[in-house]
Formats: structure tokens, sequence, C-alpha cells
């Protein structure tokens, strides 16, 4: 299969101040693709360039054929553009919204309130959906966060290690939620995390960021196991940009 036909394919460089970081993935068909690596790797700032909120400096990323970047063609689509949902760190749900409210934000158009129900219904939130964020527990409101991304219908799900302020027991129970309501749902979910545990139970496939790039791409058991010896899928030559 090409990058083309790719449900995701990616290689861009990117720069922020005297940091460069060359990383590179590819996604044939939907599923969760997990972003792994230490810490100050680049692992956000990549996730950040393939939502449009960071601009690389050379490279390609393309979604289902569609070039939503290409540094030497100089085509660069607006994050509004590339329909995606993006779940940070801290979930930011707004405190003066319900979880109704919160979930409805993204959602335009006549369907606004037939698509909220839907969405409540469909991952198991309804009981929840009159209560304001500082009554919910930290995987509810990770939960709701996630149902916000998902409302308005996006193509691709974008989640900055969105379970690691939670203990153990609660982010099993919002991965299974996870696994259960949003990975089937053909869509292409990149998620961040540096905890191989979570890697293993979320991820299809793995890229493992390292030394500034894609160190190595695969099932995520196997790349683990293998500690990074195999080789990346695409690279960005160093005299890029």
């Amino acid at each position: 299969m090409t990058d083309e036909e790719a449900a995701l394919a990616f290689a861009i460089e990117i720069r922020a101040g005297r940091h460069v970081i060359r990383p590179s993935a590819t996604m044939e068909r939907p599923g969760t693709l997990v972003l792994f690596g230490r810490s100050g790797v680049g692992k956000t700032l990549t996730l950040r360039a393939l939502a449009g909120l960071e601009r690389p400096t050379a490279g390609t990323i393309r979604q289902h054929g569609r070039v939503l970047y290409d540094g030497a063609a100089g085509v660069v689509v607006r994050p509004q553009e590339r329909r995606l949902g993006y779940v940070p760190q801290h979930h930011a749900l707004f405190p003066h919204l319900t979880v109704r409210g919160n979930v409805a934000f993204g959602v335009r158009g006549p369907e606004r309130e037939a698509r909220v129900a839907e969405v409540l219904e469909q991952l198991e939130l309804g009981p929840l959906a009159d209560r304001w964020p500082a009554a919910l527990s930290g995987g509810e409101r990770q939960r709701v966060a996630v149902a916000r991304a998902l409302a308005p219908r996006p193509r691709w799900l974008l989640l900055d290690e969105p379970f690691s302020s939670l203990d153990r027991e609660a982010r099993a129970g919002v991965w299974s939620w996870f696994r259960e309501h949003v990975r089937d749902r053909h869509l292409v979910v990149l998620l961040v995390t540096h905890d191989a545990t979570e890697a293993i139970e979320m991820g299809e496939r793995l890229a493992l960021l390292d030394d500034g790039r894609t160190v190595a791409e695969g099932d995520p058991e196997v790349v683990l196991a293998n500690g990074g010896r195999q080789r990346p899928s695409a690279t960005i030559p160093a005299d890029a940009g």
C-alpha cells in the first residue's frame, strides 16, 4: 500500500528552537497508532504538528489520500479543516457547562441536539449528562473529553497522554471503555504515551520515537520487545528544510 492510499501517513521535520525531530509513521487502515517514547522526545510536538498547531519545516502528512501538509509543494491545511478531534492531557472541560453542554460544544447545525443525545447514549454517558465537571471523577472527565472530541464526527482523534493523571484502577477502566466504545469507529486514533502497558493495551501499531526520529514501527509488543531495533518506515533527509 502506498502513502497515498493509507489511512494516515506522515514523515515530517519539526524545529523548535535548537530542537529538531523527524517523526514518521504509517497506518494502512483505521485503528490506534501509539506515539511512544520517553519524556521530552517530541511526542507532543509531533501530535501538534499533525493537528496543524505547529508548522513542520519539511515533509508530508496525508490522510486517506488527502494532503494535509506538503512542505515542498507549500500545502498547509488549516487545523479547523483537518476534521480531527483533539484531547489534551488535562481534558480541559468547560467548568461552566454540564456534561451535555461540553459534548455539544463543537457540534453545529440542526442535528446538534440529536447528535449529542446519540453520543451520550453510545458512550454510556447518559447518566452523567446533567452533571457539572467538578462533580465527576477523573476517569469520567476523561470519558467526557473523548466524547466531546467525537461529537463533531472527526475522521481522526488525537490523544495527548489523556490518562496519565489517573490512578491505575481508573486508567484500566477508561482503557476498557475506550476499546469497547471508541477504537472500532473507523477512526485513525493517535495516542501519545510513555507507558508501555498503555501502549500494548490501547494500540494496534506503535511508532517508537528516540534520538529525534522514529526508530521503530510496528506491532506494539514486538517493537517494545525488540527495544527499537526495527527500521522506521520513512525518514526525512537530515538536510531537509
